[in-house]
């Protein structure tokens, strides 16, 4: 039988969710799934710049309490794993270095959201950019979040800022952009870091992100630690797409994707 895992969900601890952890939890347990983290936005990214002061910021010790308690609470039943989402921004490294210290995870996932400080989720930062422009500068800064300087272990959603690009065509596709994604990818490689598959791709024209030509690019230079995630924010979209992603998985040449446990990859073969 296929062990379904989820390493990227969100639950009301997160500025963009309204669904409680518990919810999030007995939805993963009657998918079936053994494995489910719980990885809610910690957005110091936005909190060392002006302007985005509408980012309700998680409330660290709460939420960490609630969730250790949670996962205590369904060992043997389900495997919680315990995680968190960074908001890459360089000015924010020092924040998310102490989050480290405070607090003892299994699962930590690096993405960008901000582009040169501008949200990519909003209209205005295309506005001023052509897509050549735009795409470019995202991954600049994916890039730059490879080198953080804090420990982490996936980067997400690489391709987020397609998903409400004002384009009819959306996809970052590799042959556009192959110079920025192979110095990502090659980074990933050489630093242990998982590329993650993120099935949040509703509007794109995606089953997941990256695009299946940047993953299989990622396995030709000897990538092997891959991670799925849902991003779900609400229990109906846990492990959304997973079977797709197992069959692109496959089809690049993987025999593995990978779960977290204290930090550590867990291989699990793809049948």
């Amino acid at each position: 039988m296929k062990e379904i895992i989820d390493c990227h969900t969100h639950c009301d601890f997160s500025h963009d969710s309204t669904a409680p952890a518990r919810d999030m939890i007995e939805s993963a347990l009657a998918k079936g799934l053994p494995y489910f983290a719980i990885t809610d936005h910690c957005d110091k990214d936005c909190e060392v710049l002006p302007g985005y002061e509408y980012i309700r910021q998680i409330d660290l010790p709460r939420r960490f309490e609630e969730i250790v308690r949670l996962r205590d609470e369904y060992r043997g039943r389900l495997d919680v794993a315990v995680g968190i989402e960074y908001g890459w921004l360089a000015a924010a490294d020092p924040l998310y270095i102490e989050i480290n210290k405070q607090y003892e995870t299994d699962i930590i996932i690096n993405s960008v959201h901000l582009v040169s400080g501008e949200d990519c989720y909003f209209a205005p930062f295309f506005d001023k950019r052509t897509r050549r422009e735009a795409y470019t500068e995202y991954l600049q800064d994916v890039s730059a979040s490879v080198d953080a300087p804090y420990d982490y272990d996936v980067i997400g959603h690489i391709g987020y800022v397609i998903r409400k690009a004002p384009y009819e065509d959306k996809v970052m596709r590799y042959a556009d952009y192959s110079d920025l994604l192979d110095e990502i990818l090659r980074k990933l490689i050489a630093k242990g870091k998982a590329l993650e598959l993120n099935s949040h791709a509703e509007g794109t024209g995606l089953d997941f992100l990256p695009e299946p030509d940047t993953l299989r690019r990622y396995r030709e230079l000897g990538g092997e630690l891959v991670t799925f995630g849902s991003d779900a924010h609400a229990p109906e979209n846990i492990a959304r797409n997973f079977d797709l992603v197992c069959e692109a998985l496959k089809a690049a040449g993987f025999k593995y994707m990978f779960k977290y446990k204290a930090h550590s990859p867990v291989a699990i073969k793809l049948d």
